[in-house]
């Protein structure tokens, strides 16, 4: 014979409902401040957790004096804080309660911590090509190193690394010699890439000689621009960045290259 067994369930309703207007609307949640516990729907639920959380913030570590349970959203579920003093009536939206959170806010003041200036990372100039490495490529390896790559020297710039071409740069050439900077010469083979493995570029190489500049007044930029375009245009395959092969500059040159009559001579 089955027996039937009515158990009676204990609904609970919104404090904050009836406080309000009367009207009792059911309760998925509960909040709990010291000896207190209201029960809130969870259109309260989210309300006061909101409140709860522009005023007291979210702590790193939610210390387990009062929590906030339920089904609301993520500013209502979870959070948990002490609170001092009078508890407001619940059926308003906009509480007025003296709170202390567990930790003091920072003080920015605080003379305990005091701020440091990083020291000023040392700088180095790149001029010419380095052998093996496009020139974004070289640069960003003396980054990794600890420095900064700067177009010319100042107080920081402890040094020039110097590829091939770079008696072209007549600028950071004169610099380095006002300056007395080291020079390393990463025309050497594997001089660069040694440098870059230990994290340490140190000179003691000659410094070249800056060459006048051609005829043509034209920059280095502007002439590898005419060389690339020239070769290409006759067969060659030439890299968009980094360093043109010689005998692509070569046939440039005699391509170019005029005899006394004025007639150019074919390359």
């Amino acid at each position: 014979m089955r027996k039937t067994v009515l158990v009676p369930v204990r609904k609970s309703y919104c404090d904050a409902h009836i406080a309000k207007d009367g009207t009792e609307v059911e309760a998925t949640a509960s909040l709990s401040l010291g000896s207190h516990t209201w029960d809130l729907c969870l259109e309260h639920d989210v309300v006061f957790g909101r409140y709860l959380t522009d005023a007291l913030g979210v702590p790193a570590e939610a210390p387990a004096t009062s929590v906030v349970t339920g089904q609301g959203d993520a500013d209502s579920r979870g959070l948990t804080h002490a609170v001092e003093g009078h508890v407001p009536d619940s059926g308003g939206l906009t509480p007025t309660m003296s709170v202390s959170a567990q930790d003091e806010p920072e003080n920015d003041d605080d003379p305990g911590e005091v701020e440091h200036d990083e020291p000023e990372r040392p700088s180095v100039m790149v001029s010419g090509d380095v052998p093996g490495y496009l020139i974004d490529e070289a640069r960003e390896a003396v980054r990794n190193c600890g420095y900064d790559v700067v177009g010319r020297a100042d107080d920081s710039t402890v040094l020039i690394i110097c590829g091939e071409g770079a008696e072209r740069n007549a600028t950071k050439l004169a610099d380095a010699r006002e300056r007395d900077l080291p020079c390393m010469d990463a025309t050497v083979p594997g001089r660069f890439k040694s440098a870059v493995r230990a994290g340490e570029f140190t000179g003691g190489d000659p410094l070249p000689e800056p060459v006048k500049v051609g005829r043509s007044g034209l920059s280095e930029r502007e002439r590898n621009r005419l060389v690339r375009s020239w070769a290409r245009e006759n067969g060659y395959k030439v890299p968009d960045k980094g360093r043109i092969p010689m005998h692509v500059r070569h046939g440039y040159e005699l391509s170019h290259k005029t005899t006394p009559d004025g007639e150019a001579v074919a390359a």
